[in-house]
């Protein structure tokens, strides 16, 4: 997959679901399989992650911008890389440590896993390095 595509994809997934998260908790506890009616703290969580995911978003949409710093594009995916690879780790603590393992627990693990080859096949370095000739 081409870089350029794995980045617009990165860039696409991570703003739908911070903007679904921040303006529509509800609905990302219910994809979650939470039982409504979510606490307010629990909305709170779900917000920051949404402002998170939405701030990774517009940060790798600018990186790509023209007059960005040559290499402004590959420290924001390297951010990307750090946050997804702590909540995969993360994640897979907090079901090892619960003894009801669901799939509920799994889809944020599995969105994060996603986005870390989403950020690793949309690095540059990793075109340029595969091709060679």
């Amino acid at each position: 997959m081409q870089a350029e595509k794995c980045r617009k994809l990165l860039v696409s997934g991570r703003a739908a679901v911070g903007w679904l998260s921040v303006l529509a908790p509800n609905l990302i506890g219910r994809a979650w399989r939470m039982q409504p009616p979510l606490d307010n703290n629990v909305k709170y969580a779900i917000r920051l992650f949404g402002a998170r995911n939405a701030l990774l978003a517009y940060q790798l949409y600018q990186a790509e911008r023209s007059d960005a710093a040559a290499d402004e594009l590959e420290e924001v995916l390297r951010q990307g890389l750090a946050v997804d690879a702590f909540d995969v780790l993360f994640g897979l603590a907090y079901q090892r440590g619960n003894r009801n393992k669901s799939l509920t627990a799994a889809i944020p693990v599995v969105a994060s896993m996603l986005g870390l080859v989403l950020g690793f096949f949309g690095r540059e370095q990793h075109d340029a390095a595969g091709k060679t000739g």
